[in-house]
């Protein structure tokens, strides 16, 4: 346990650990609720704060044993879950392929899982050549799945707080992100969307009146019309005035979505915030894509089918990095680092 000076200056620097990460959070959380460093915080906090109750526990014999009870249920859950996880990913990966249309991004799940299945199988290959290349490799591996697991963690957070954060963000007007037609109509993963987006619009009635809602999206060489204009039909039938209605029918992509609908906005005299609605695993996204954007929005989802969610998660984490690369180059340094001490290491034994 050491001697009371040493627990003290422990105890000292975990509190000021927790006070400082808490004060970033808060600030950060002020700042923009969008951002992704705000998930970061929170694991930081998290750390600080396991470590705090850890000290506090040692100085008392019931504490300690209570502390461990809950540990050891705790990584017993947490070793299940991660037991049953790659199962899982890769049965729901096969059922999301054969319901919706194979490619890459659909089938993350199932790459996901099959990857967690083959992980100890290559580190195991790697660890009986007992050299210092396969060393280091072995050492890299982890070390990839160590970073990768705390940007996915990081992620993860940022998603759960900004979902809680964003349901009450105050708006001016509503911008629907579009989705693929069906025959030319609204699909039912876009009808969700718009449902949501006119309950978005009573929710806030008596703070704002009747907020204008933009249904966002051009035509797909695929599609017989603009989503934008099956859109504003399907609210117009569901009893949204006609004048709270403006079409937005040019977009491509998401980053259009937003731009256009945005210029639409002010060109009608209408300043933001704004509040953007979409499915819940791509409303984080939206709403880092409007920070990136400068758009004063928050995103809000509609729920989305179980079995669908698990790889379009995936996709939203994958493209979330790739816009966030200063994040990938450390992790790349982290690897890089680990694998090479490791190789010297064992190549002076």
């Amino acid at each position: 346990m050491g001697p009371p000076t040493e627990f003290a200056a422990r105890n000292l620097a975990a509190l000021l650990g927790v006070l400082v990460v808490g004060a970033a959070l808060v600030w950060s959380l002020r700042r923009d609720p969008r951002a992704l460093r705000n998930g970061v915080l929170v694991v930081l906090l998290g750390h600080y704060l396991l470590g705090s109750v850890a000290l506090l526990t040692v100085r008392s014999t019931g504490l300690e044993v209570a502390t461990g009870v809950v540990v050891l249920a705790a990584a017993a859950l947490v070793g299940l879950g991660l037991a049953l996880l790659p199962l899982l990913l890769v049965v729901d990966g096969v059922l999301v392929l054969r319901r919706e249309s194979r490619s890459l991004a659909n089938a993350l799940s199932l790459l996901a899982g099959l990857s967690m299945i083959g992980f100890p199988v290559v580190l195991v290959a790697l660890l009986r050549h007992e050299n210092p290349v396969t060393g280091a490799l072995a050492v890299g591996l982890l070390t990839a799945q160590a970073c990768a697991g705390l940007l996915f963690l990081a992620f993860a957070t940022h998603t759960a707080l900004y979902a809680w954060l964003a349901r009450r963000a105050e708006a001016r007007a509503v911008i629907v992100l579009g989705a693929g037609l069906v025959g030319g109509e609204v699909s039912p993963l876009l009808a969700a969307r718009l449902h949501r987006a006119v309950t978005a619009v009573e929710e806030r009635r008596e703070r704002s009146g009747g907020l204008p809602i933009v249904p966002s999206g051009g035509q797909g060489v695929d599609e017989l019309r603009a989503e934008g204009v099956a859109m504003a039909e399907w609210l117009r039938q569901h009893d949204v005035p006609a004048e709270d209605v403006l079409v937005e029918d040019r977009s491509r992509t998401t980053r259009e979505n937003l731009r256009f609908s945005a210029r639409l906005l002010e060109q009608r005299g209408v300043p933001g915030p704004y509040l953007i609605v979409t499915s819940n695993y791509h409303a984080p996204r939206a709403a880092l894509l409007a920070r990136r954007l400068g758009i004063d929005a928050q995103a809000i989802g509609c729920p989305t089918a179980l079995y669908y969610w698990p790889s379009a998660y995936l996709r939203e984490f994958v493209a979330v990095m790739l816009d966030h690369r200063a994040l990938l180059a450390l992790s790349g340094l982290a690897v890089v680092g680990m694998a090479g001490l490791a190789g010297l290491s064992l190549a002076a034994a």
